[in-house]
């Protein structure tokens, strides 16, 4: 079985990233999950953006936790990209991620910083309690997300976890995220004895690492090259 594919950001070649338009240009191509980041406006509300600043992917300036929604919901987020992005918006995570549900798409979401109770609520408004998995580097997020959403599916980074069984017992996790260097059989071995899912994750534009993976069997792929990896499946 070839695995399910998680377009990190989106398709972030082609639109800007943790936008609608990169959503919709990974699905377009045969993505499965799209991965985004959440953060929280000075409000209360649930955005999709990676940087906490706005500067980078946006025409707004400082942290979005120094911002209102009405004001954040002017930003433009596509035109930093390309002009043809221009008006592109600032996504609220209720809206993506009932787009995606539309779709029928899964989501990877990271928790960058928010209220894991919003979260939590949107992720069952949405009716995405079940397509999605989650994870935060920070340890304060994912204890608040296994209290607020103890039954949505829970990843954890073996570069945390460092063996499978701490990341089952320690981390209470459902799937455990290996970097190329990770994909090693007694590990993969490992996770597999205990039930785990397996994400392989590279940032690199590799066709043959993107076969390693599938060939090890990996349930999931977290990339940035969608079509090196379409054409390495296929």
């Amino acid at each position: 079985m070839s695995p399910k594919l998680v377009c990190h950001r989106g398709a972030s070649l082609l639109a800007p990233e943790n936008t609608f338009p990169a959503a919709d240009a990974a699905l377009d191509r045969g993505a499965h999950y799209i991965e985004l980041d959440v953060r929280e406006s000075a409000d209360g509300v649930l955005y999709v953006l990676h940087d906490r600043t706005l500067d980078r992917t946006t025409d707004g300036s400082g942290p979005i936790d120094h911002w209102h929604s009405r004001d954040l919901d002017r930003l433009d987020a596509g035109r930093w990209f390309a002009p043809a992005f221009e008006g592109t918006r600032l996504p609220r995570l209720d809206a993506y991620l009932a787009h995606l549900k539309a779709r029928g798409a899964g989501a990877y979401v990271e928790v960058k910083w928010c209220s894991a109770m919003a979260l939590a609520g949107i992720l069952k408004e949405t009716g995405m309690e079940d397509a999605v998995f989650t994870f935060s580097f920070k340890p304060e997020m994912r204890a608040a997300l296994r209290q607020a959403a103890p039954h949505v599916r829970r990843m954890i980074t073996l570069s945390i976890a460092r063996t499978v069984t701490v990341a089952q017992e320690v981390y209470h996790a459902d799937m455990v995220e290996l970097e190329a260097e990770e994909l090693q059989p007694a590990i993969l071995d490992a996770a597999r004895a205990r039930g785990l899912e397996i994400m392989g994750y590279t940032e690199a534009d590799d066709a043959g690492l993107f076969r390693k993976m599938t060939n090890l069997g990996v349930d999931y792929i977290n990339h940035d090259h969608l079509e090196t990896c379409l054409k390495a499946l296929s």
